[in-house]
């Protein structure tokens, strides 16, 4: 039987890398090392500045709100830990906790900016000590989850709950890299560094940042909350310890809260690792694996979800990007239901890879409305909807409307060195401004080299709102190879064409 992910990443003989990137160049000669102990140094300062903060905060637009570096009481505004309402939680069973520990620890450094050459080793380290900790009985008693409906979990460890689960995780994590401010320590700070990059980036002065492979922006946009979700895992491999190199990224529109839209991004990356570790330990992975995967990762978070019995729903679009021996990407595997969508570029053709699960499409009414299902499809409120209730035919959630499935559509599509990029997106978006457009627009943004990369997704929600959005908006915009190789690109087959 294959090992467990938390077992594999428990292990702290295998989280510390004697070929580290660092542990055969001297200490002045690491830039990457210089910019891991400023983070750590700066982490010290913030706890400092903390300890007289006020309680939590949330921020007024709910989304992408942080206070990095002090502020106003140094208080981290962090929508997906802090809320006031019990309805943003969920119960986490004994065989979910992983996947939100994984997950918990590895938004809070992205979040915090920790380096990328020193984020998995530290995530690795965080995670050893944190579930350790979670093992103690008195600790699983004071996290435990209350009111609601219960998980049916047969082990012997209580359900927790989500956000006194997250908050304790966070508490760790301020612990865990205060002990690493040690100066004691600072001589084994190189062995938190990503190896795997070593062929990817020189430790020199000139190499102070590493080409960003993904730009994302959001906003919550007319709606009361924000509900859409997303995850960007550009070093997926590393995270789960895969052996093929694997990056994952996902849009997540939630409906009726946003619990179902949390839970998806939280478990789904973890039950595709899992699922293509016990296949790399009993054959060789080809396409049908990758299928395989990522169908049983939505069934299984889906199945997992409505257990809990919670009214939420939420949409899904996961893009699984696979590289060849060179770094290069090879292969795209796309998986979706409902309504958010992923569009595959290069200068001559834009492909849209996702079918929106509708319920007045021909083939979904006619499932919908089958004995099987008993469902009916009904206009309301301007749109087609499951028993008049919900605008989408497929998501994860929704566990009180049986028409409505979990059951992902999934191509895969061979990546050419004309690919130049991935955007993946809430139907905020799509509704609201024809592909061309938005094509046009990251094109002619990549193009200036004036133009910040990190705007370019921020251009395209402007695009969606002068086009009379009203809903919540999420952009992922995937780099398939440098932005100046990009430019070279377009500008080459422009000129062709002119």
């Amino acid at each position: 039987m294959a090992s467990t992910l938390s077992e594999k990443i428990e292990s702290k003989n295998d989280m510390t890398h004697t070929n580290s990137c660092c542990s055969n160049v001297a200490e002045k000669q690491c830039n990457h090392l210089k910019y891991f102990k400023e983070f750590l140094r700066d982490l010290t300062k913030d706890a400092v500045t903390n300890e007289g903060g006020g309680g939590d905060v949330v921020g007024s637009e709910g989304v992408n709100v942080s206070c990095n570096g002090g502020g106003s009481g140094g208080v981290e505004l962090r929508p997906f830990i802090l809320t006031r309402s019990n309805n943003e939680s969920y119960a986490v069973a004994k065989d979910e906790l992983s996947a939100e520990v994984i997950m918990c620890i590895w938004q809070w450094l992205v979040e915090k900016k920790c380096p990328e050459h020193f984020q998995v080793g530290v995530a690795r380290f965080a995670e050893e000590e944190i579930n350790k900790e979670l093992k103690n009985k008195k600790l699983q008693e004071d996290l435990k989850a209350t009111g609601g409906k219960q998980v049916d979990d047969t082990s012997d460890q209580a359900a927790l709950d989500l956000l006194k689960l997250q908050k304790y995780i966070q508490q760790q994590l301020d612990k865990v890299l205060l002990r690493l401010c040690d100066n004691s320590k600072e001589d084994n700070l190189k062995n938190y560094a990503d190896c795997s990059r070593e062929t990817l980036y020189r430790c020199s002065e000139s190499a102070s940042s590493s080409h960003t492979p993904y730009v994302e922006a959001h906003v919550k946009n007319k709606p009361r909350k924000m509900e859409d979700r997303h995850i960007c895992l550009p070093q997926f491999s590393n995270i789960y310890r895969l052996e093929k190199s694997l990056s994952f990224y996902g849009v997540f529109d939630g409906h009726s809260g946003s619990l179902a839209a949390t839970y998806a991004i939280n478990q789904i990356p973890y039950r595709v690792a899992q699922q293509l570790n016990t296949i790399h330990n009993s054959s060789t992975l080809d396409s049908d694996c990758y299928r395989d995967a990522l169908e049983t990762s939505f069934l299984q978070a889906d199945h997992n979800f409505c257990h809990k019995q919670l009214s939420s729903g939420t949409t899904a679009v996961c893009a699984l990007l696979l590289k060849d021996g060179d770094e290069n990407f090879k292969h795209l595997y796309v998986a979706w239901v409902g309504d958010s969508r992923c569009l595959l570029v290069s200068p001559t053709v834009h492909l849209q890879l996702v079918k929106p699960h509708k319920p007045d499409s021909a083939d979904e009414k006619k499932r919908i409305e089958s004995t099987e299902t008993g469902g009916s499809v009904i206009f309301v409120q301007g749109q087609w909807r499951v028993n008049g209730i919900i605008n989408v035919s497929r998501s994860i959630g929704d566990y009180t409307v049986k028409a409505v499935i979990a059951e992902p559509d999934i191509v895969d599509v061979p990546l050419q060195s004309s690919h130049d990029f991935l955007l993946l997106g809430s139907d905020g978006l799509w509704d609201h401004v024809n592909e061309k457009e938005i094509v046009d627009c990251v094109y002619k943004s990549l193009a200036d080299d004036e133009q910040c990369l990190e705007d370019i997704p921020k251009h395209l929600i402007e695009l969606a709102k002068k086009g009379d959005s009203q809903d919540n908006i999420t952009v992922v915009l995937v780099l398939l190879k440098e932005r100046q190789k990009i430019k070279e690109h377009f500008t080459k087959i422009l000129n062709k064409s002119s």
